[in-house]
């Protein structure tokens, strides 16, 4: 019979006892006074015995009342400790969501926020599609996504950072001109994304549009296919300019003209302050990364501001 005991139940009898009247109980809990007198009666029959009492006009705590209340405040003080263990374990863990090797375009903010706050523990959680992501931001259960900016997921909000640029990478010796253009693709073979995955649609629809019909010689969604792949001198393979200038062993040419694809962090309206911390690291970054650009006619122009989206 206690199991069905809820903490609203306690909480209601331990604003009875504060206020000493069922009206300031419910005008300080910003409920109905029928619902506080409807929780008291469900507390006394599962517990059994008689929590209440009126005297003249008044409603006043039995003997057996008082007792269960003091129980009620040891509760309630116990499930606050709780939380307050829960809430500062979570404030040293950041909780970042992200789509494959995307996650390499976040590298530089990620370095300086680590720099600055060496306490706080990142994790890393690789989603496979952004829906995905913009459920667990939605429920809580990751604090901040990073992604490209193409969607525009209801009821979040984002802070664009530098665009991902989209590179080709080939096997040493392939024979291409040192920028390529969409047409040049026609019957290369390639390693690429399945279908079902953004990165794919970046690659196929320029190709339709330039008329190239590429020879896909592999699918895979495994990043690491792709390098392999390429060092082995199977295919060629577009990449994110983040990932090919670390790699080895391959050929990168840039697109003519050059392609860049929106990205940057998604998150609440109302963000955690760590996340406020993340997003304030990569405003600066994208500020001082502005300012080398203005140096650069033929840099990218983007946009670093935060953007309500519907």
């Amino acid at each position: 019979m206690p199991g069905k005991i809820s903490l609203q139940h306690l909480r209601y009898l331990v604003a009875f006892a504060e206020h000493r009247t069922l009206t300031e109980a419910s005008a300080n809990l910003n409920v109905s006074q029928p619902a506080i007198s409807r929780a008291l009666k469900e507390l006394q029959a599962e517990l059994g015995c008689q929590l209440l009492r009126r005297v003249g006009r008044s409603l006043e705590l039995t003997t057996a009342g008082q007792r269960v209340l003091a129980s009620a405040r040891r509760a309630l003080a116990a499930i606050d400790d709780m939380q307050r263990v829960a809430g500062e374990q979570s404030a040293h863990v950041l909780r970042i969501a992200t789509l494959g090797a995307m996650a390499a375009g976040m590298a530089p903010v990620l370095e300086r926020f680590m720099r600055k706050e060496p306490l706080i523990r990142i994790q890393i959680q690789h989603m496979a599609q952004d829906h995905e992501m913009f459920d667990q931001l939605r429920r809580g259960d990751v604090d901040v996504g990073y992604c490209g900016l193409v969607k525009r997921p209801r009821g979040l909000s984002i802070t664009p950072t530098r665009p991902l640029g989209i590179v080709l990478a080939s096997p040493i010796g392939t024979d291409l001109p040192d920028a390529v253009r969409f047409a040049d693709l026609d019957r290369l073979p390639m390693v690429m994304p399945p279908l079902t995955e953004e990165r794919r649609r970046l690659f196929d629809d320029p190709c339709s549009r330039a008329g190239a019909l590429p020879d896909i010689v592999l699918e895979s969604g495994d990043t690491t296919t792709f390098l392999s792949s390429i060092q082995a001198g199977i295919a060629s393979s577009i990449m994110w300019d983040v990932n090919a200038v670390q790699s080895t062993d391959i050929e990168i040419r840039p697109f003519d003209p050059p392609r860049f694809h929106p990205v940057g962090f998604v998150h609440v309206s109302k963000p955690t302050a760590l996340v406020r911390k993340l997003l304030s690291l990569s405003r600066k970054v994208e500020r001082e990364r502005e300012r080398t650009a203005s140096r650069q006619p033929t840099a990218p122009k983007y946009m670093s501001q935060v953007i309500e989206l519907p």
